[in-house]
């Protein structure tokens, strides 16, 4: 034992060496080459195959006997420089691909599932499916294991994996000896042990550049490396990160395998991100109020305040700490979901269609449109309110009898005008049609990617177990398609790219009928069928899954911030236990404030305590929606985009004005706050 502990301390002291680093360095920038260079020439020449495959089918036309088409939906297979390639999975779907007339709407998707053989087994898919995503990881794998030779973490980087393989020995066994259909499953539990492992030594890697970069000795930087080191001494703190640490690796474990793979990435999406989200605001709350009140209370702010250091330098300082370690947090936490989220990728779907959601409605990025529903001028609205009210006798009593007067009539009028206009847009009678525009689909059409017209229907009772007949026209082709909805269940309908004007507009017919195929003849719909303004959209990729997470990611970066500012403002005014129930209490309600404006539509007060209530919620509502206006994982999950123009949004809202006002509040209250009393006890 003696021994070891002497080897250990020679090699924590030869690590510290010029010559040693240059070396390690130099070993794992060589190293690392030797696998992503091939990796990246097999990236590039894939994506150039893909490429070549999605010219040849996006102008396959079934209807007019291409031969690409016919060999794609007889075979399944395409031929490229007379070399023929295929996907089994593709033999009984191809048909899947075109649609009724006979057009190919999604070649690229076909292309995916076309160079999956070409696809090598030792390289993740991520990196296949952008050549230019392996050149940023090679670089980045590079930069990080030169910082651990840099920041002399090279000998606890070997102890950290020899760690690693020790624990999975027991599982290596139980993989020779049981096979891997154990559950749960053998090389799951090791590569949660290794992602341990990884996120460990990423941890401790990013907290020694977060303290190199916090280095400065001006006050401010002292103050806030003093932050991070507390954050990583206290308990509390290391409780929350190794909660992260082990859990994070292990949720996959606990995903049913047999559900669509689809569903899989879905449910860890959701769980890993709120996980992190919601242990770091509680790390960020408890750290920002401990930091300040525990400091005044233990009277350790004298030494701090006998120093040229402003009371507003320090709450500053304090809040760089913690948005530094809240940086540290969620980036480990970031690697560990994303590469996670690759891992699950290469399970086994349950079908070539579940495979397909994946890459384009899970893992992807997509922007959303409503159609473009007539609206009321100005002029039009007056117009009605005026014969209205003189149209009904019992209104213009009430305004001659002094009852109510003729602007809160207007007002009234005119809410429920708008109301009835809006919604008479949003229904069809039986037999009757309405024409409606999509716009801003250019991309959509100038990308060759499909895009897809989501709908959700009301109609009648709205019973489950009942199915109507609608009809979708295209003006453009003059084509058509019938669908049978189910009310209340919702729906998808591919619009390939030929359905898409020049500039980016689509126009769609919707008949309330249908048709009945041995007559030849059109039917109308018995119930008038109607939707709400977001059941019916057009969704169409504008940008990758993993620009979109890392969107995502800052914007969950900036709510910590705030968060942070919050608890130091509270804690230098307010004690420990006090400050943390405030900031709770404005973390739980702007977390929840646009559930309750949803909820305050539909809710009327009866008495004087409801009213009451109604006030503060609309209050908490107003206040502090921006916190919760934008739900990153949910967003993620129905791979929905995250557009910068939203992250800046939160940026501004949050980093700059709540922030601002924040520290400003808390800075009035620290400043008046007598620091330096004492009893002559203690």
């Amino acid at each position: 034992m003696k021994l070891l502990r002497v080897i250990h301390d020679r090699m924590l002291l030869l690590q510290r060496r010029r010559a040693i680093k240059l070396v390690v360095s130099i070993v794992f920038a060589l190293g690392i080459s030797a696998y992503f260079l091939p990796a990246s020439i097999e990236a590039y020449r894939v994506d150039r195959l893909e490429r070549e495959i999605v010219e040849i089918l996006a102008t396959a036309d079934l209807a007019a006997g291409d031969g690409a088409a016919v060999q794609f939906q007889e075979e399944g297979t395409v031929t490229v420089g007379g070399k023929e390639y295929s996907d089994p999975r593709l033999a009984g779907i191809a048909d899947q691909f075109f649609n009724a007339q006979g057009e190919m709407v999604a070649a690229a998707e076909a292309a995916v599932f076309l160079v999956a053989s070409e696809m090598p087994t030792w390289i993740p898919t991520f990196l296949l499916d952008q050549p230019s995503l392996t050149i940023v990881f090679w670089i980045l794998t590079v930069l990080w294991a030169a910082a651990i030779a840099w920041c002399g973490m090279s000998w606890t980087f070997v102890l950290t994996v020899f760690g690693a393989f020790l624990a999975s020995i027991p599982f290596w066994i139980g993989t020779v000896f049981f096979g891997r259909a154990e559950s749960p499953p053998q090389r799951e539990v090791i590569l949660a042990l290794c992602g341990m492992a990884f996120l460990a030594i990423t941890f401790a890697l990013f907290t020694r550049l977060a303290l190199l970069l916090l280095s400065s000795p001006r006050p401010l930087f002292a103050i806030a490396q003093g932050v991070v080191r507390e954050a990583v001494r206290l308990r509390i703190s290391v409780a929350f990160i190794v909660i992260l640490v082990v859990f994070l690796p292990l949720i996959p474990l606990w995903i049913d395998g047999n559900e669509p793979l689809r569903y899989q990435i879905q449910t860890y999406l959701s769980r890993s991100i709120s996980l992190t989200y919601v242990l770091l605001a509680c790390m960020t709350l408890i750290l920002g109020c401990a930091t300040v009140a525990f400091e005044i209370r233990d009277r350790q702010i004298w030494q701090v305040m006998t120093k040229p250091v402003s009371r507003f330098s320090y709450l500053l300082g304090k809040w760089i700490g913690i948005v530094v370690v809240n940086a540290v947090a969620i980036s480990t936490a970031s690697l560990a979901i994303f590469v996670s989220v690759e891992h699950l990728k290469t399970r086994p779907a349950q079908d070539a269609m579940d495979e397909l959601a994946v890459r384009t409605e899970v893992l992807t990025a997509r922007a959303s449109d409503i159609p473009d529903y007539p609206k009321l001028s100005p002029k039009q609205l007056r117009d009605m309110v005026n014969e209205q009210i003189d149209n009904d006798a019992e209104l213009r009593g009430q305004i001659d009898r002094g009852e109510t007067s003729l602007v809160e009539i207007q007002a009234a009028l005119v809410e429920e005008i708008v109301s009835d206009f809006s919604f008479a847009q949003r229904k069809i009678a039986p037999g009757a049609s309405k024409k409606l525009v999509f716009r801003g689909l250019g991309e959509s059409k100038t990308s060759g990617s499909e895009a897809r017209l989501r709908y959700l229907f009301h109609c009648g009772a709205s019973d489950t177990h009942t199915v109507h007949p609608l009809i979708f026209r295209f003006p453009k082709t003059d084509s058509w398609i019938d669908v049978q909805y189910v009310p209340t269940v919702g729906g998808f309908l591919r619009i390939p790219p030929q359905m898409i004007e020049d500039d980016g507009t689509l126009e769609i017919e919707m008949i309330n009928a249908g048709y009945d195929q041995p007559t030849d003849r059109f039917y109308p719909a018995q119930n008038t069928v109607n939707w709400d303004v977001d059941d019916l959209e057009v969704l169409y990729k504008v940008s990758d899954f993993e620009w979109n997470f890392i969107r995502a990611i800052l914007v969950d970066w900036f709510k910590l911030s705030f968060l942070g500012v919050l608890a130091v403002a509270t804690g230098s005014f307010l004690s420990f236990p006090v400050a943390c129930l405030l900031s709770f209490a404005v973390f739980i309600g702007g977390s929840v404030a646009p559930f309750l404006g949803v909820s305050l539509d539909q809710y009327h007060p009866t008495n004087f305590v409801e009213v009451i209530i109604s006030l503060l919620a609309q209050f908490v509502h107003v206040l502090l929606y921006r916190f919760g206006a934008v739900q990153p994982s949910q967003m993620l999950v129905e791979g929905r985009l995250i557009p910068w123009g939203e992250v800046a949004q939160e940026f501004f809202w949050l980093m700059i004005i709540w922030a601002g006002v924040a520290l400003f509040l808390g800075y009035l209250a620290f400043w008046r706050k007598e620091l330096a009393v004492y009893s002559g006890q203690g």
